[in-house]
């Protein structure tokens, strides 16, 4: 019979790639966290971790039982999320991770809808890239996310596991004053862009390579990652930039305009968690509510 504690520790282990970092994450000792492995490794009957120069890599069994131990501790969250809701009398607390421009849209109509028809359920909201928000939901520190990818992307890495559910599909825009002599098209070829200066955010590699592969190098005239100060710069004349849909629908500052970029791929927005998350009440509050909400805001997946 597989430990709980132990399995912590080999899933600490493969994150911090070594015993002594997991030892302090886990606030152990190293000897402790060196014995609970070997425990742990003879009771699978085989290596689960391999020295590689001065660090540590899981071997196949060793991968293959923190995909298991990653579905064990979302079954125990999830027993410990509905217990507190049933405690509760229907309540509960619902943490998520979004990304920026859902924090605008989204979670906003989210919140509203909650505090009208859903008092007694509670959401706390981490701004965060689908990077970081996918790691949030597989470690426990998210109950559910808000990700988004592009139309024809592969699944991300550690998502096979995990319950997605479709939201809305938005397009990428090219940001403009009204005055813009591109203003009057009802879209726009990024290969007309190249003599621009821009103001962009900085996950900007697409665009980038975009850019390349059309031949020329775009001048970056300013960085910045908010949609408000992003907005304030274009309409100063610094430059053009390009945003989501989702995003102008929140807000779209006087005197600017936006076209959709032609070619560019779709934006898929999604909601991720663990399966098991998803039969604790005040999750499945959360889901359907922000799911109907999708269907008013976008094209609904």
């Amino acid at each position: 019979m597989l430990d709980v504690h132990q399995l912590r520790v080999l899933a600490e282990v493969a994150r911090t790639g070594s015993y002594t970092a997991a030892a302090v994450s886990l606030g152990y000792t190293q000897p402790a966290v060196s014995y609970q492995m070997r425990r742990l490794q003879q009771a699978v009957g085989a290596p689960l971790v391999v020295r590689v120069g001065r660090g540590l890599e899981l071997t196949e069994t060793g991968h293959a039982l923190v995909r298991h131990a990653d579905t064990i501790f979302s079954v125990l969250r999830a027993a410990d999320q509905e217990v507190a809701s049933v405690v509760a009398r229907g309540g509960g607390l619902v943490r998520m991770a979004a990304f920026q421009s859902s924090c605008v849209t989204l979670v906003p109509q989210l919140i509203a809808r909650l505090r009208r028809a859903h008092p007694e359920v509670h959401v706390t909201v981490v701004q965060a890239e689908p990077v970081e928000a996918r790691r949030m939901v597989r470690t426990g520190e998210a109950d559910l996310g808000l990700l988004c990818n592009w139309e024809n992307e592969q699944l991300p890495e550690g998502e096979s596991t995990m319950l997605r559910h479709a939201l809305t599909t938005d397009r990428r825009c090219v940001l403009m004053r009204e005055d813009d002599p591109l203003a009057g098209h009802s879209s726009v070829d990024l290969a007309d862009l190249a003599s621009y200066d821009w103001v962009m955010e900085s996950f900007r590699d697409r665009f980038m390579a975009a850019c390349t592969s059309l031949g020329f190098q775009p001048r970056i005239t300013a960085t910045v990652d908010d949609v408000s100060a992003i907005q304030a710069l274009v309409a100063s004349g610094l430059g053009i930039s390009l945003m989501s849909e989702l995003a102008l629908q929140a807000h779209l500052a006087p005197g600017l305009v936006h076209r959709p970029l032609r070619g560019w791929p779709l934006r898929n927005t999604y909601t991720l968690l663990w399966p098991d998350m998803a039969n604790v009440p005040a999750v499945a509050t959360v889901l359907r509510e922000i799911r109907s909400i999708a269907r008013t805001t976008g094209k609904a997946g």
